[in-house]
């Protein structure tokens, strides 16, 4: 017999509130920190958290021996507690592992109702499809960093044992991060169905060849109509993806704001706008534009756009809870020097093509 959830009951709420302003002191002079003025500490209800959602990357050989060793140090450390797979990798691994528990494939709903808290391993990817699990309320994500870049994970798998104490005793930091919502506008007016997004929404011309004409508009104001490739709308996260690569600014994750970038621009004049979380930013197709335009949200096709037809993208209610370090400011430095390589010049000492070594008659 296979074992779900259909007999756990509904998850333990956390309670996640504000951390206590650090005062601080350098040179005679004292400060209030403001940055643990947006961060939270999470404690739970109760007993504690009963049931965790293990979602981990595909493929993987040093990640599936993580995810064993993870699962067995769970189930030994706290017996009590419910471990649950997704579908396919429960398939794989419930001869391996008989405690551990399935979701019923498309039941979505059944991991808003018992699931306490998430561990993810993987890369940014396995961060975004735990996204996709929770349109609405998301519980708290323990991501650890296992995959190609992981700018959105703060923690070394190895350490994995006080990083998951910490958050079953309640002990862990807790950072909100923003969410859009995109929304497309119905032939009636209506808006159709919301759809929560992480990174970003692009409108963009994806495989035809002739350039889309696109109409911003900001809170029913014409802000600019582009022509180019299509524009991305995207979060404080989603600044060191697609936006990034776009010419968009890298924004530091307290800094409540929403992007907008184009993608290549017939124009040179359009830059990069970082506009207020409470702005509407609504995309039309332009009726007279050439080329058709689809639409993109964290990188998954969500059809296409005809003319005249537009989206709008708002701030989602439902931030994602993300567990991080207690010092954001020394992580997110550290982040953006060691994996993004911010501001490296070809004096800087860094690695090449050519490795550690670099040739004699390398201009350096």
């Amino acid at each position: 017999m296979i074992a779900t959830t259909a007999d756990i009951a509904t998850k333990t709420l956390p309670l996640i509130s504000k951390r206590q302003p650090q005062h601080s002191e350098s040179a005679g002079e004292s400060w209030v920190d403001s940055e643990s003025d947006q961060q939270y500490s999470l404690r739970w209800q109760g007993a504690g958290p009963r049931t965790v959602l293990l979602v981990k990357k595909s493929d993987s050989a040093a990640v599936d021996s993580a995810m064993v060793s993870i699962t067995r140090w769970l189930h030994d450390t706290y017996p009590q507690m419910n471990i649950v797979l997704e579908p396919l990798v429960f398939s794989q691994y419930a001869g391996q592992l008989p405690f551990i528990r399935m979701i019923a494939a498309g039941d979505h709903l059944e991991y808003s109702r018992v699931v306490d808290f998430v561990i993810t391993l993987g890369g940014d990817g396995t961060f975004l499809h735990v996204s996709s699990l929770f349109q609405r309320d998301v519980p708290p994500i323990v991501p650890f960093s296992m995959g190609t870049l992981g700018f959105l994970l703060p923690f070394n798998v190895a350490d994995f044992q006080p990083q998951l104490q910490n958050v079953i005793e309640g002990t862990s930091t807790v950072l909100p991060r923003m969410r859009l919502t995109y929304a497309k506008r119905l032939g009636d007016g209506s808006l159709g169905s919301r759809i929560n997004v992480t990174n970003e929404a692009c409108i963009h011309r994806g495989t035809y060849p002739h350039l889309t004409t696109i109409s911003c508009y900001l809170n029913g104001h014409l802000l600019t109509t582009s022509v180019g490739d299509g524009i991305i709308v995207g979060t404080p996260t989603g600044s060191t993806a697609y936006s990034l690569s776009a010419g968009g600014p890298i924004v530091h994750p307290l800094v409540s704001s929403i992007v907008v970038a184009p993608v290549c621009p017939r124009s040179l004049s359009f830059r990069p706008l970082m506009l207020p979380s409470s702005s509407r930013v609504t995309l039309l197709v332009h009726p007279k534009s050439r080329g058709r335009a689809t639409a993109y949200i964290d990188g998954r096709d969500f059809g296409e756009l005809k003319h005249a037809e537009c989206v709008e993208i708002t701030r989602s209610p439902y931030p994602l809870m993300c567990v991080n370090r207690d010092d954001l400011a020394a992580g997110w430095a550290q982040d953006i020097n060691q994996l993004l390589k911010f501001n490296r010049t070809f004096s800087y000492p860094h690695d090449s093509l050519y490795g550690s070594h670099i040739p004699d008659d390398e201009d350096y």
